[in-house]
């Protein structure tokens, strides 16, 4: 049928609908009073004349009525509809599982099980129109969103969501037309009277079905008030394994074992054996095998590592893949894990008391965070020998065995000072030390009158260290100023000199030294020399055997930087402080070694989050340092620079997926955000220093590095037995007043679906066409306004009216 509407485009404010109708009112009153005739102060005129005032009048009104609210005539085809139905279809990526009634059968995608029951459920949609519903259909994941038309009939939606919140879908097709987001729901006026869920029953974050009050979902579902009807779409026998739950903390300690575990939970592999493999960084870090157990059981899987190294690393617990598997999407769960030092364990041997051991042991043992077990080696072989057991006030036996033997992998740090080895008997330790340098650990040797002065650390110690240590050095007594090398005024342990005078005129000088030389193998082992003593002998010299790292300082004089009159402070601290707290870090490994940080501002993301890095520089001394220029970038994690053009078999392609550039702030600090554009994955990012002009100045650069993950908002494949979903589904429907059917037994789409009571909610209207025509906008409404206003004023001048 049709129907015309008067529709105003422009609707005034209140306060000016109120004087509009005022003035009308007024205007109508007046002529109204003119068409009754002669009255007091009124002339008696014609009736033909005072008709044509009033209709002039009311011509002028309308005119003015037009234009000012901008009046449309609409023509409107309509029909009238009944309630609507609403149509749930699960797109979350259970649904595109292979499953089958029974082990052996074919299996069947659960999508394809719900197309075929919609396709032959078509005489059902029809009688549905037959009785006046209107069936609207959305696809439903982690959110939903509406069907088109042209895909409704074959229900064509990708299957690929993160997870299939069900109780969401409902509570958005009860919101108001403007009480969301655009699309949650329409202006449709017609009644809700039912929803339809074709469904798997794999729903996230719903509780325990004999416990109502505490379910989400019916909640949502008793909220809307309508019944629902429920389709499952999964069959019970399926084939695969998944890694269901992991349990891992955030943190770790290095050297401090670690468990890291998980559950399997598998479906159709009862009593296989299967392959668990433990990864860092996608590098294979220990494997175990475990067999399954029967369908929806758990199995735990664990592993205990003991972390080598501080730093940020992915870990992955991946299932080695099995024949058959419905999946592979949940063989492996990725978590980031943060390795931090519990607290520093230093060994401290020294062969004298001095000044320079009081400093050294002053200044670690006020650190909270390391843990120093230090000693003073007082007795020689000779006194060994004399030794009287009996005797109430004896020195105690130096604990070498217990310390370079059974604990020397404990500690992070060993620092030999000023230490005759041979004649304390350590010298046959010196393999199991040099054993320790090269898986990883940590060496110190400072010189004086014994250790490199009567060469104590002959054979394979020697091959750790930067300088050679084979021969006795003597010990020079002159007084000297170090000089820094062209590595020291880069390298994080000497660079804060850089900044003072050239000619050490500002710190003290040192009254003696061991000079010593270039160990041969010194290029083999990485070393560099930071500071020199007379005639360039090297002073500090630092190398990078094996796994570990190696320092040797040929004085026992480094104690003035930190107790000589007129001593100048760098940013606050001593000198001494800066060397050896530098020294330390550089030492350990510590990313404030390198003076310039990276950060993100969580771990992992979810998939479409914003992720934000945050740089921080810092000057030699470790103050913040302003108005640096840095470089960033974000790729996968284990992706890698190409290999050359002229090598023949080519490396793995780069992955960049974002670069930029920083200026440090006032406080060193520099920071980006990146749009929540990354699929899901392990992410590298890396920052270093440039040059003003964004090169790299000098050698290759320290690059900080952080690592995050970038995963799903729900872990859709965890569980995937169709068993679970049914009672779900089931349930659903029987709380509801709505009917439950099964796919896979043929169960066809009913023609009549249980329907909400609407009470005197009529039917709705259909617009089926519009076809508007303004008024006001044209040249009717013009002349309309001259006709009437200017009309009346004409008649009432020849009336003899004012």
């Amino acid at each position: 049928m049709e129907r015309w509407r008067l529709v105003a485009g422009h609707v005034p404010d209140p306060l000016a609908l109120t004087l509009l109708v005022v003035c009308l009112a007024i205007a109508v009153v007046e002529a109204a009073l003119a068409l009754r005739g002669a009255g007091p102060g009124r002339p008696a005129l014609p009736r033909r004349t005072r008709l044509g005032l009033f209709t002039l009048r009311m011509l002028g009104l309308l005119a003015l009525l037009t234009v000012g609210l901008e009046l449309t005539l609409a023509r409107e085809t309509v029909r009238p509809v009944g309630p609507r139905v609403a149509v749930l279809v699960d797109a979350s990526a259970s649904m595109a599982l292979a499953d089958a009634e029974r082990p052996g059968a074919k299996t069947t995608p659960r999508i394809d099980r719900l197309r075929s029951f919609w396709s032959a459920g078509a005489p059902a949609r029809a009688a549905w129109r037959e009785q006046g519903l209107s069936p609207g259909l959305r696809s439903f994941a982690d959110r939903s969103r509406p069907i088109a038309e042209t895909d409704a009939d074959e229900l064509k939606v990708p299957v690929d969501g993160p997870a299939s919140d069900l109780a969401r879908a409902l509570a958005e097709l009860a919101q108001a037309p403007d009480a969301g987001e655009p699309g949650l729901a329409t202006d449709d006026p017609r009644p809700l009277a039912a929803v339809l869920v074709l469904s798997d029953g794999l729903f996230e974050g719903t509780g325990t079905y004999g416990q109502p009050a505490q379910d989400p979902l019916l909640l949502a579902a008793r909220a809307l008030g309508v019944p629902i009807t429920t389709v499952s779409a999964g069959a019970p026998a399926i084939r695969d394994v998944a890694v269901a739950e992991l349990h891992a903390g955030e943190f770790a300690f290095v050297e401090n074992v670690t468990e890291f575990s998980a559950d399997l939970i598998a479906h159709g592999l009862a009593d296989t054996p299967v392959d668990v493999d433990l990864r860092r960084d996608g590098a294979l870090v220990a494997s175990t095998r475990v067999t399954l157990a029967a369908d929806g059981v758990p199995v735990p899987v664990r592993f205990e590592v003991a972390p080598d190294r501080v730093g940020q690393f992915v870990h992955e617990i991946a299932v080695r893949p099995l024949p058959g598997e419905a999946t592979l999407a949940n063989n492996r769960r990725a978590f980031v894990v943060k390795v931090l030092r519990d607290k520093v364990r230093v060994l401290h041997v020294a062969g004298r008391p001095d000044w320079d051991v009081r400093a050294l042991r002053t200044l670690l043992g006020r650190d909270p965070n390391v843990e120093l077990l230090s000693y003073y080696i007082l007795r020689s072989v000779e006194d060994a020998d004399r030794d009287d057991p009996s005797a109430e006030l004896s020195l105690i036996a130096f604990p070498t065995d217990e310390l370079f033997k059974e604990q020397l992998g404990s500690f992070d740090l060993v620092i030999l000072h000023n230490f005759d080895a041979i004649n304390h008997q350590v010298g046959v330790y010196l393999g199991d030390i040099a054993s320790y340098v090269q898986e990883g650990g940590a060496l110190v040797v400072i010189g004086g009158d014994m250790g490199l002065a009567t060469g104590d650390y002959p054979g394979v110690l020697a091959t750790t260290l930067p300088v050679d240590t084979r021969r006795p050095t003597g010990t020079l007594t002159d007084s000297y100023r170090p000089a820094l090398s062209d590595a020291g005024r880069r390298h994080p342990i000497t660079a804060w000199l850089a900044a003072l005078p050239p000619d050490w005129s500002t710190l003290p000088a040192f009254d003696s030294y061991n000079p010593v030389q270039l160990a041969p193998h010194a290029a083999s082992i990485a070393s560099a020399v930071l500071l020199t003593a007379q005639g360039g002998a090297p002073l500090l010299a630092i190398a990078e055997p094996g796994k570990g790292r190696s320092l040797v300082l040929a004085t026992g004089a480094t104690w003035r930087l930190g107790f000589a009159a007129d001593l100048p402070l760098v940013d606050g601290a001593r000198p001494y402080d800066l060397l050896w707290l530098g020294a330390v870090r550089w030492l350990l490994r510590d990313a404030a070694a390198e003076r310039l940080s990276l950060e993100t501002d969580r771990p992992s993301y979810l998939r479409g989050q914003p992720v934000t890095l945050r740089a921080t520089a810092l000057t030699p001394s470790y103050a913040p340092e302003p108005a640096v220029p840095l470089a960033w970038e974000v790729r996968p994690l284990g992706a890698v620079e190409p290999a050359p053009a002229n090598n023949n078999s080519p490396g793995p392609p780069t992955f960049l997926l974002s670069e930029g550039t920083w200026t440090t702030d006032a406080l060193g600090r520099a920071s980006d955000t990146l749009p929540g554009r990354l699929p899901v994955g392990a992410y590298e990012a890396m920052a270093w220093r440039t040059g003003p002009s964004g090169q790299v100045d000098g050698p290759p650069p320290a690059r900080a590095r952080r690592v995050f993950l970038v995963d799903e908002p729900g872990h859709e494949l965890a569980r995937v037995d169709a068993d679970p979903g049914e009672q779900r589904l089931q349930a659903l429907a029987e709380a509801t007043g709505g009917r439950f059917l099964r796919a896979r037994d043929g169960d066809a789409l009913p023609s009549s679906l249980p329907l909400a009571e609407l009470g005197d909610e009529g039917p709705g209207l259909r617009i089926d066409s519009r076809r508007s025509v303004p008024l006001w906008d044209g040249p009717w409404a013009l002349l309309l306004a001259l006709i009437g206003l200017g009309g009346e004023a004409l008649l009432r001048r020849r009336a003899g009216l004012r």
